[in-house]
């Protein structure tokens, strides 16, 4: 459930996999109170995004948020915030991804086409830029992983406006580690996202509603792609070989109602990206007019959708190296199931019911670490404890 004022993370106990041997066993459910509460502590109070949070091997918690990377110490909670808005060596302009890397963590600054090494402890390692990369696509780059031999792992595709591209179609993703020196080594390829465009250019793409997706997580030796057409995750080593594979739930045939759910969401996330376009226009952090997107278009109504939804839409690789994967969330559910594994085994190690509206940034142990924000959208982190079975959100 939404709660109410402020940013939270979360961390949740979840039972030992010991008590959990079936294939398919009944989901965990969260309990109620909070081991920690970002909103209690005056030093996370003007949390803008949270951008992503990882859990350090000292027990503490990495934030990371639009300018600014938050070291939290949940039990003496002291937080020691670094980094600042600005163009200097220790300056961040727009954070828009994070992913661990070999002593902490790699952070992605966009609009400076920069990436980031911070500490555990936050320090500031090295940094570099990536534009001299040459990168299939430009805008919609961004970093998967972090290899152990420091090399990072991008996501690159094609993208672009309407022009040239017409119905449904889906921009092949690749994924390469980029050497010191600018070279590309492809580790693989997958299908992408699907997308959709109206013929002839009139109107702005967008995702195709109930979209097929390809979705990436990383542990230190394994690197994870799911192409949701295909059921299976799969699992590949860092010279992209294929090593393994885990499956995914079945598919879900959507009702009348989900998808005209699915529409009004649609429609209200494409009011909202206009509404960010024009601010980004006015800021001058991006190079057009607010006036080019005052006529931005909104979603029409016969924008495709799709008769069986993809069976997942998120994967997140924890502290420990479990992979959890997320049932497909259909629009009017509050709730989520998401599914653990032990990738090396390929073994469900246990189910947790979880808020539909949260966001599931890390996991340790009996401990995971969540994002959550209120009716004004305001971000929390928590942390709290998951006991029990049933159908509880």
């Amino acid at each position: 459930m939404r709660q109410g004022g402020w940013l939270v993370v979360a961390v949740l106990s979840v039972c030992p996999a010991s008590r959990l041997a079936s294939q398919d066993p009944e989901p965990l459910r969260l309990a109620t109170g909070f081991l920690f509460d970002s909103s209690e502590h005056p030093g996370l109070s003007e949390l803008l995004t949270v951008t992503a949070g990882f859990f350090a091997p000292d027990s503490g918690i990495v934030l990371v948020d639009r300018t600014r990377i938050h070291i939290v110490h949940p039990s003496s909670g002291t937080v020691r915030a670094i980094g600042r808005e600005g163009e200097g060596p220790e300056e961040f302009r727009r954070i828009t991804h994070a992913v661990r890397a070999p002593g902490g963590v790699a952070v992605w600054d966009m609009l400076r086409y920069r990436v980031a090494f911070i500490s555990h402890d936050g320090e500031f390692l090295r940094s570099r830029r990536y534009l001299d990369v040459p990168f299939k696509g430009f805008a919609n780059v961004r970093p998967v992983a972090v290899r152990p031999d420091g090399m990072v792992v991008f996501r690159d595709e094609v993208g672009g406006g309407p022009e040239g591209f017409a119905g449904r179609i889906r921009h092949p993703a690749r994924f390469v580690a980029v050497g010191s020196g600018g070279g590309l080594e492809v580790l693989t390829e997958a299908r992408g996202d699907e997308w959709y465009y109206q013929a002839g250019g009139k109107r702005m793409s967008d995702a195709v509603l109930l979209g097929h997706l390809t979705l990436t997580a990383a542990t230190r030796d394994r690197f994870l792609v799911a192409d949701t057409q295909t059921g299976t995750v799969a699992v590949l080593d860092w010279s992209g070989r294929g090593i393994g594979g885990i499956p995914m739930p079945a598919a879900v045939r959507p009702s009348a109602d989900e998808i005209r759910l699915a529409r009004q969401a649609g429609a209200e996330v494409w009011r909202e990206t206009g509404e960010q376009m024009i601010k980004l226009a006015a800021e001058g952090s991006i190079p057009f007019s607010p006036e080019e997107f005052e006529d931005f278009p909104t979603l029409p109504p016969d924008w495709p959708v799709n008769e069986v939804a993809p069976p997942i839409d998120a994967i997140v690789a924890d502290f420990d190296a479990r992979v959890w994967i997320r049932d497909y969330r259909l629009p009017g559910h509050d709730s989520v199931t998401w599914r653990v594994w032990d990738i090396d085994r390929e073994r469900l190690l246990f189910s947790v019911r979880l808020d539909g509206y949260d966001t599931l940034l890390d996991a340790r142990g009996d401990m995971v670490l969540l994002r959550r924000v209120d009716e004004f959208e305001v971000p929390r982190v928590v942390v709290g404890g998951v006991g029990g079975s049933g159908d509880g959100s």
